[in-house]
């Protein structure tokens, strides 16, 4: 039951911050809306995730592989995309759609060769602390105080989510589905808040100019 009730709260949590996020941010200006379809692109591999532990009960060989592509979308692509944007706009960086479609083609290498090498798991770990790190680091410059608590907030449930109850997770030694799900759930809403924030108010600071 508590993993269904995960399921259901990741989906509706990672679809409504997708949406809302899209429809906040129509006019806003080119590179900062490639950052909005972005991050909403990390949130529909969410929902995917969701929808597979939501769904796909019977444990063959091909739902099995369906649940494994889901959750490599999320832990490997989905959180490094989310940590980028941050990171993006503290610096500054104007990245086109070819280049973030550039970054998805490095996480699938990256992945795909660590795993082929024997490093997948010591990869995923690797991977979540330099999330963490990213987002943390990219909290420090968030303007306004507002977006700099809710990208605390968010990091903090991404890094419970990630670093405990991820299905590799490096302070204990198994993971927890219905919690990876859970936190990942609470952790979307914020992290899409603090971006929209940031988003209007480099806005604002145009129109000022």
């Amino acid at each position: 039951m508590l993993e269904v009730l995960a399921s259901l709260a990741l989906l509706i949590s990672s679809l409504s911050s997708a949406v809302w996020l899209l429809h906040q941010n129509k006019q806003t200006a080119e590179e900062q809306h490639f950052r909005v379809r972005v991050f909403a692109l990390s949130c529909f591999f969410v929902s995917s995730y969701a929808l597979c532990q939501l769904f796909l009960k019977d444990t063959n060989e091909h739902t099995n592989a369906l649940l494994q592509m889901s959750e490599n979308l999320t832990i490997y692509i989905s959180l490094p995309f989310i940590a980028t944007i941050f990171v993006a706009i503290s610096k500054g960086w104007h990245w086109s759609m070819a280049g973030w479609g550039r970054w998805l083609l490095g996480l699938i290498a990256f992945f795909e060769l660590t795993r082929r090498t024997d490093y997948g798991v010591s990869y995923s770990y690797t991977l979540s602390i330099l999330v963490i790190a990213a987002l943390l680091i990219s909290s420090f410059v968030a303007q306004p105080k507002s977006a700099r608590i809710l990208l605390i907030a968010g990091t903090l449930s991404i890094a419970f989510s990630t670093l405990l109850f991820s299905p590799i997770p490096l302070l204990m030694d198994t993971g927890n589905t219905p919690l990876f799900m859970l936190f990942l759930a609470i952790s979307l809403p914020l992290l899409m808040t603090s971006l929209h924030e940031r988003i209007q108010d480099k806005g604002r600071s145009l129109t000022n100019e």
